[in-house]
């Protein structure tokens, strides 16, 4: 019995590999997207439909605007081969062969310490990074606690919502609200011996099964996210006055910079992602250079807590350094 064109395909796209972020992702989704448009002569609605079974491996999930606009991108892209050979090729049905495995990625990017003294050495006439960094500050840091910080990187009325943790391993101790007051909510976020952090993506304060987590309740994890706005730039490694001269010559939307309280520096940097998987392809471009200059390549992910700014760490202060809730992506330096 002869096998229908799309029923070839559906055979086709089961047997190719799964498409992982950071491991040429984009390329492989694109490369069934062509295979189904122009390997296969379908349609765009019929691409699309098994374009769709095949996202249900991929890691993270495309959006669907994302899909149709590889569907849109496959079916204008010029070919060699004529459209439908797939389906010539003389063989039994359900015959057609995935392509062949794609070349493995490249060696993953390290910090290499001598990039970054020679990146630092440019700004070498700022004598004092940290003063430099506080006088720059378009919102002035003495005058800030923690509640006032986040009252600038979540504006009032927004209903966005901020989980504050002192125990790193919990769903946090408190629930910062926009739309609350900064006095009272001052007064009653937590403390701790080890410090205070917070999830600086917006959360809808709701808990949500965690499918990465046996589908345990979380108010932390990417479900219960409602902007994917900040990626955390910090560096346990890199010596923290050349981080510092490092991250004010970055062209990055820089809102936040402080201290941990130890030995590291914290960054936020707007991104303003529509999804997870567009945080996930926005950070991609940077993230060898970030990774090479010292960043914590584990934190370079879209759920990530970051130090809250103020708050005390034992006997010494998170302190702030430079806070600009609209940054443009100037380089502060300049």
């Amino acid at each position: 019995m002869k096998i229908s064109p799309i029923e070839r395909a559906r055979r086709y796209v089961a047997k190719c590999p799964a498409a992982v972020s950071g491991q040429n992702g984009h390329n492989a989704t694109f490369l069934v997207a062509t295979t189904l448009v122009h390997g296969f002569g379908l349609d765009e609605a019929e691409a699309l439909t098994l374009l769709r079974e095949y996202n249900q491996r991929c890691s993270p999930l495309w959006s669907e605007g994302e899909l149709r606009h590889k569907i849109k991108s496959a079916a204008h892209a010029a070919h060699q081969t004529p459209r439908g050979h797939l389906l010539d090729d003389g063989a039994g049905a359900g015959s057609a062969r995935p392509p062949k495995p794609l070349p493995p990625p490249p060696p993953k990017p390290r910090f290499r310490p001598e990039v970054l003294r020679r990146v630092a050495n440019k700004v070498a006439e700022i004598h004092d990074v940290v003063r430099f960094l506080t006088e720059r500050s378009p919102m002035p840091v003495a005058r800030h606690d923690s509640a006032s910080v986040l009252r600038h990187l979540y504006p009032p009325r927004s209903g966005e919502k901020v989980v504050v943790f002192s125990e790193i391993k919990s769903q946090g101790q408190f629930l910062w609200d926009a739309d609350r007051s900064d006095a009272i909510q001052q007064r009653h976020l937590p403390a701790g011996k080890d410090g205070v952090w917070f999830l600086p993506q917006p959360v809808s304060g709701g808990y949500f099964p965690n499918p990465r987590c046996d589908g345990n309740l979380s108010r932390r994890s990417e479900e219960a996210v409602t902007a994917f706005r900040y990626a955390v730039l910090e560096s346990d490694e890199a010596d923290a006055e050349d981080w510092l001269r490092c991250l004010v010559q970055m062209p990055l939307r820089i809102a936040c910079i402080c201290e941990s309280g130890g030995r590291s520096i914290h960054a936020l940097a707007r991104l303003d992602a529509t999804s997870k998987s567009d945080w996930d392809r926005r950070i991609e471009p940077i993230k060898t250079v970030l990774i090479t200059l010292g960043a914590d390549r584990g934190a370079l992910t879209a759920v990530r807590l970051s130090r809250l700014p103020q708050a005390m760490r034992g006997e010494r202060c998170q302190r702030l350094l430079y806070l600009n809730p609209l940054p443009s992506g100037v380089p502060i330096f300049n």
